[in-house]
């Protein structure tokens, strides 16, 4: 694929933009959640045409790659097309989407099987695989809860409930008062042992409200191993989720 480097108006980064000539009247310009940036333009456009329509949409541009920056980590995912990965309990997922009169979606192996009427829509496909990823993610997280409650419902704490939340620095919140256990949605992208991890930690509140001693010491005896859990965690959000 050619290539041509344009200058970003705000940060002055060089970035390199792909080229792909394709028998089409029309051009269209394509900027994905792993920033790369693709021009589709029609086979014989000339490059001095394509770096001075690239440079008209350069603020577009970098308006969307900090966008995808900011979100990295933090959502399932920002686009739905075929080929593309996701993560769930760790592990790679690829979006398969068809065109169907019935919209669905469900996991096939590790595959996440999407039909809708206008496969072209992203609000649309975005909606609806959102409402399906928390459905799965209120089921995973509830079975968690439902596993590690034992270790603190010995001591007559009632099992609280699960709530579901966007959240942008946290995984988990815990409201002692109100029995509620609150989740970040995104945090079933995370392996299993990180997710049983943060679970445990917020279940440990209803004992110790607090970060003292007496709470890591119990967090500690329950779960030696939780200091590496947190740090695969902490790197997996580095790297992007």
């Amino acid at each position: 694929m050619e290539t041509i480097e344009i200058a970003l108006p705000s940060s002055k980064i060089m970035l390199s933009v792909g080229i792909d000539r394709k028998p089409m009247k029309t051009c269209r310009l394509k900027v994905y959640p792993d920033k790369s940036v693709v021009i589709a333009v029609p086979q014989t456009a000339p490059m001095d045409w394509i770096q001075s329509f690239l440079i008209q949409k350069s603020d577009w541009i970098e308006n969307k790659l900090e966008k995808f920056s900011k979100t990295t980590g933090y959502a399932a995912t920002t686009e739905i097309r075929n080929g593309q990965s996701i993560k769930m309990l760790g592990e790679d997922l690829i979006f398969s989407v068809s065109p169907s009169n019935k919209s669905s979606i469900y996991k096939e192996g590790k595959t996440i099987c999407i039909s809708a009427f206008d496969i072209n829509s992203q609000e649309r496909l975005l909606q609806s695989f959102e409402k399906w990823w928390r459905k799965e993610a209120l089921m995973i997280l509830q079975t968690k809860i439902d596993e590690l409650y034992p270790i603190i419902g010995k001591y007559g704490i009632d099992k609280p409930h699960v709530a579901l939340r966007k959240m942008k620095t946290l995984w988990g919140s815990c409201s002692v008062n109100r029995k509620t256990v609150t989740f970040n949605q995104y945090l079933i992208k995370a392996k299993p042992a990180c997710v049983e991890y943060v679970v445990l930690h917020e279940l440990v509140h209803f004992l110790y409200p607090n970060h003292s001693k007496q709470f890591y010491d119990f967090l500690s005896i329950q779960m030696p191993d939780w200091k590496e859990r947190k740090k695969v965690l902490d790197l997996e959000v580095v790297h992007g989720l």
